[in-house]
């Protein structure tokens, strides 16, 4: 009989293509993952993994193990839902993986919400990027993920996944309030402030700047939305979301930005993503019922 913890870890290697990796998302070290893997290894008589680079990969053993192990879990996530069901009450710990600025607009909303409807629901959330979030929902990392997709792009499907929309985010273009910008070409000569390279959000904002005709000025690489928000009014340019923006008439920049429409009016879409098996369980409902309620109530 094969240890489902080690086949577990198996999986991690599998979903992360290296040790370090699965050891971070598990919260062991390298070598006690490495030493779990021999035990696997002794136990199915074969090797597991083979050096590709600086990455691993399963070999066709694993590989039907990796299969077998994921089909086991979604099993055992099924079975929660029908015990859960049983009980009808929503209850127990939901973990949340959330991005930033979902996290301003929507986390105290919901978090009063749950205490008012649903108290025996424990949420746990973790500020993480969508991408990385998928990955470790579809992983058991998280039960649940607060994902987004930008026009014209789509966020990385998976078999596992189940995804619902909560609501559309409009982007905008902020400067400084005396910096003489009318619209998005006007801001060519600006310096620009985005996220880090591989963040969705960036990417989009630069291909909608050619769009207009210029390539911008990338002097500022900042992950923190708010910080965005204070450089521009410092005088650089950044494209933000309406979370973002949600309390800027509170904040101390509300007089020294301007908040310009992007061509088109432009909105992003916000989803709640949970395993399929999942998505029935009372206390995932709930929280997503939460959310809901969240973005209702979300000032905009």
């Amino acid at each position: 009989m094969y240890d489902l913890r080690r086949l577990a870890m198996l999986l991690e290697i599998h979903e992360r293509g290296t040790l370090a990796a699965a050891a971070k998302a598990l919260h062991l070290t390298s070598s006690a993952v490495s030493q779990q893997l021999s035990t696997l290894e002794k136990e199915v008589g074969a090797p597991l993994l083979r050096k590709v680079g600086r990455h691993v990969e399963l070999t066709t053993e694993a590989l039907i193990l990796a299969e077998s192990t994921r089909n086991v879990l979604s099993e055992l996530d099924a079975a929660r839902t029908r015990i859960s069901l049983l009980e009808g009450i929503p209850a127990g710990q939901v973990r949340l993986a959330i991005f930033q600025s979902a996290a301003q607009a929507l986390l105290p909303g919901a978090l009063k919400y749950l205490a008012e409807d649903a108290p025996q629901v424990e949420l746990h959330a973790v500020q993480i990027n969508p991408e990385t979030g998928l990955i470790l929902t579809r992983s058991r990392e998280f039960d649940m993920v607060i994902s987004e997709s930008y026009p014209h792009r789509f966020i990385p499907e998976h078999a596992e996944l189940t995804s619902e929309l909560l609501t559309h985010d409009t982007l905008h273009l902020v400067v400084a309030a005396d910096s003489g910008v009318e619209d998005l070409a006007g801001a060519a000569h600006l310096p620009w402030v985005f996220e880090g390279e591989h963040n969705t959000s960036r990417v989009w904002a630069i291909d909608q700047c050619r769009a207009a005709g210029f390539e911008p000025q990338v002097r500022y690489v900042i992950d923190d939305l708010g910080t965005h928000l204070q450089l521009a009014a410092a005088g650089a340019a950044a494209v933000l979301p309406g979370f973002a923006l949600a309390n800027l008439a509170r904040s101390a920049e509300a007089d020294s930005v301007k908040v310009i429409p992007l061509p088109g009016e432009p909105k992003r879409k916000i989803f709640v993503t949970v395993r399929s098996e999942s998505a029935e369980q009372p206390a995932i409902k709930a929280v997503k019922e939460a959310l809901r309620h969240a973005v209702d109530s979300a000032p905009r």
